[in-house]
């Protein structure tokens, strides 16, 4: 599919609304399904998604908590049953293995996935429940929650100890490893836009966000930081400036990954249940009417 969103140029040089062409066709869709390439086998919503052994892996969720199914770019197939349900928690691939933690009900879990079977690795130090997870210098971190915003306590493979205090409250943040450094991205009530960092000493402010980012996707992807949020907006950082780039057309997306050199976004709204790649074949052309 070639995909085309025309940027009107208005009088004194500023853009207007757009036209979306697919195949050189005009479309009226408020919409646009870019190169859907599979329907994931339930619908994805407060679960996690990894790549694992270069296939895509889910996890649980509100519509099928215990589930974990993968997707090898062609076909799903269930994989386990998680060892327990599995919502709103945060789940990332350290040492070779997919480990999930916390979430509602079971806060303080902490299992992982060698490839074969579940194993208890530990206690969570703390209750946590719609936070986020990142790996970071060989050590898995994870960072405030509900009614824990400012935590960040980090697993060396070994034990858990207290990191830092965040420099704001984050709840359903998406953090990304950007530069050796951890980025956080929005997520705090009444820091949609904030930005910081860490470089394994202290935090420091980097930008204000473009756009308000509560509870959207982030990925790293040809060495820039990517954002979506729910209104399908996707800006890119390349380190030093924000630019925006062609909508998403996918909203109310929560998770997002890098598989096969493309960003993958999962979609959250009305059960359309579609892995979808977003802004590898679309262009953007100026018109003068």
């Amino acid at each position: 599919m070639n995909l085309y969103r025309s940027v009107k140029k208005q009088e004194g040089g500023g853009t207007g609304g757009t036209d979306v062409y697919i195949d050189g066709v005009k479309s009226s869709a408020s919409r646009v399904d870019i190169d859907s390439i599979s329907e994931t086998p339930y619908f994805l919503f407060a679960g996690a998604i990894v790549v694992y052994n270069n296939e895509v892996h889910i996890l649980g969720g509100s519509y099928s908590k215990s589930s974990h199914y993968k997707w090898n770019g062609t076909v799903w197939s269930e994989v386990s049953t998680l060892p327990y349900d599995f919502v709103n928690g945060s789940s990332v691939v350290f040492n070779n293995e997919i480990h999930i933690m916390g979430g509602n009900n079971n806060q303080t879990k902490h299992f992982k996935w060698n490839g074969t079977a579940w194993s208890e690795v530990s206690t969570l130090p703390y209750n946590f429940s719609s936070g986020s997870a990142v790996v970071f210098n060989n050590e898995i971190h994870i960072l405030g929650g509900l009614g824990v915003y400012y935590n960040h306590y980090k697993w060396n493979g070994t034990a858990w100890s207290e990191v830092s205090t965040l420099p704001y409250n984050i709840s359903s943040c998406p953090p990304v490893v950007f530069n050796n450094e951890i980025h956080i991205l929005g997520g705090g009530t009444g820091h949609t836009t904030s930005h910081y960092k860490w470089n394994g000493t202290v935090w420091s402010e980097v930008s204000t966000l473009p756009c308000e980012l509560s509870s959207g996707s982030s990925v790293v992807f040809n060495n820039e930081i990517h954002i979506f949020n729910y209104s399908c907006n996707h800006y890119k950082w390349n380190g030093t400036a924000w630019s925006e780039q062609i909508s998403s057309l996918i909203s109310h997306s929560k998770a997002g990954i890098v598989y096969n050199n493309k960003i993958l976004l999962v979609a959250n709204i009305n059960n359309s249940k579609l892995i979808e790649t977003i802004g590898v074949d679309i262009k953007q052309v100026e018109v003068t009417s």
